[in-house]
């Protein structure tokens, strides 16, 4: 009984910090600033890229301009993100399409994908994908909110040659 008051007590410690998170990550008092998205990218791929991260990140594209928004939460955005496709996708392919309309970012991982009924749920918090110990947690929910307060969408798809694709989609 112990034992399991003590788990209990862990799991609701876990949940109420991943919620206090969530609400710190969307904080909406930052201000909106021109951002260097290629510089952010740099900032959170960097680790990753060969040698020293055995380029388990690839980035294809860039930023034709800088992006009016608040430097970190998209950050933590794109953070969560590329953290995603390296726990459950072994690696993370970046693409970047940016145009006059909208700033693009495909996050393509190399995992097993999202079952397809599933999709919508990964975004919400402490969801887990049986067998998954770790689950998708808050990162996916949080990205979307930051997204949202940016008036832009974030969405999953199945890769048909396997692996799942995040795009970040963010208008101009």
């Amino acid at each position: 009984v112990q034992a399991k008051f003590s788990r209990d007590l862990d799991e609701l410690e876990m949940l109420v910090k991943g919620a206090l998170q969530c609400v710190k990550d969307t904080d909406i008092h930052e201000n909106i600033e021109p951002v260097d998205i290629n510089q952010l990218l740099h900032y959170v791929v960097e680790p990753y890229l060969a040698p020293a991260g055995n380029g388990r990140v690839t980035l294809d594209g860039q930023a034709g301009a800088a992006y009016p928004g608040k430097p970190l939460a998209l950050k933590r955005c794109i953070g969560n993100l590329v953290d995603n496709a390296l726990k459950y996708g072994q690696n993370a392919h970046l693409h970047i399409e940016d145009d006059g309309q909208a700033f693009v970012l495909h996050v393509d991982d190399e995992g097993p994908g999202v079952p397809e009924q599933r999709l919508e749920q990964v975004f919400e918090p402490h969801f887990r994908l049986a067998g998954q110990q770790q689950g998708y947690g808050l990162g996916l929910g949080i990205a979307r909110n930051i997204a949202h307060s940016h008036g832009g969408e974030l969405s999953l798809c199945n890769l048909r040659e396997g692996g799942l694709r995040v795009t970040l989609r963010l208008p101009r």
